[in-house]
């Protein structure tokens, strides 16, 4: 029997238009009102971004929150931060320095009070950043100067945006930096009626942060199995939740290395493939 479901939230359970569908809604506050199944967002997407999904909806249809790639779990029916990998500032600094030499367009770090602190190359970098951020540019605030202020800040996760080549240098260099690592680099799109965006990127955290060894931290601290889970996925970044699972989904429009590990692949996220997943395998409807 499944107890607790761990969810990609892009291109898994949100559509293209950064959406949940009313009917994957249902199926999870039914899976959890007749099943008693706990329902967790797995993200490498900052809180503030989660939160302003769940504030869109019903804000307590799930459970608990995995956001910045593992950084921080959080109760979502009662808002208690249970776990919180920080970086430092000294490490932070040094990032910074990094980014700045080779040339990358921007830099975006998310901290657990929910600041959002910026760094920019250009003008035009300045505006891809605060498309991401869903923010002002008058709001831009920048690092070394909210250090200064705010000597105890306790940044969760910073992401770096620019040409695979500079991303590519960067990440050779995080050996320089004693502690941290990235699972890689990643590309962010945003879709509108009006406008795509779309830029290549590295998530950069605490070593030893990732959504599978979160999921392994909230699962023993709620003392439920490997074979009691089930985890849907859609890209590269949620191989590793796949270790963690007993039943692993892929998305119609998952990529093919993902689709290769899966145990089952699900309609794709425009298509409401979470909700028929849970229907087929929570309620064994078809």
């Amino acid at each position: 029997m499944y107890k607790m479901i761990f969810l990609d939230l892009d291109g898994t359970l949100l559509n293209d238009c950064k959406e949940i569908s009313q009917e994957n809604i249902n199926l999870i506050e039914r899976a959890y009102n007749e099943k008693g199944i706990i329902c967790v967002f797995a993200t490498g997407r900052p809180l503030e971004y989660v939160d302003e999904i769940c504030n869109s909806y019903d804000r307590f249809f799930v459970n608990y929150i995995i956001a910045n790639n593992g950084a921080i779990i959080r109760d979502n029916k009662n808002g208690e931060v249970i776990y919180k990998a920080s970086i430092t500032n000294a490490q932070l600094l040094d990032l910074k320095n990094i980014f700045l030499e080779e040339n990358a367009d921007y830099m975006i770090v998310y901290t657990d009070k929910q600041q959002i602190l910026r760094e920019a190359r250009n003008d035009e970098a300045l505006k891809d950043s605060a498309i991401i951020v869903n923010k002002k540019d008058s709001e831009l605030k920048h690092i070394e100067d909210t250090i200064k202020k705010n000597p105890n800040l306790s940044s969760l996760l910073c992401m770096i945006g620019g040409e695979t080549s500079a991303l590519e240098n960067i990440i050779s260099r995080l050996q320089e930096i004693k502690g941290l690592e990235t699972p890689g680099i990643g590309n962010y799109s945003h879709k509108t009626k009006t406008y795509a965006f779309e830029s290549k990127f590295i998530d950069v955290m605490k070593k030893g942060c990732s959504k599978k060894n979160a999921i392994y931290y909230l699962a023993d601290k709620l003392k439920i199995k490997k074979e009691e889970i089930i985890v849907m996925g859609d890209g590269s970044n949620d191989l590793s939740m796949f270790e963690c699972a007993g039943l692993k989904i892929a998305m119609e429009n998952a990529n093919e290395k993902l689709k290769e590990k899966a145990d089952f692949i699900t309609a794709s996220n425009n298509d409401n493939g979470v909700a028929k997943a849970i229907q087929k395998f929570v309620f064994n409807e078809t």
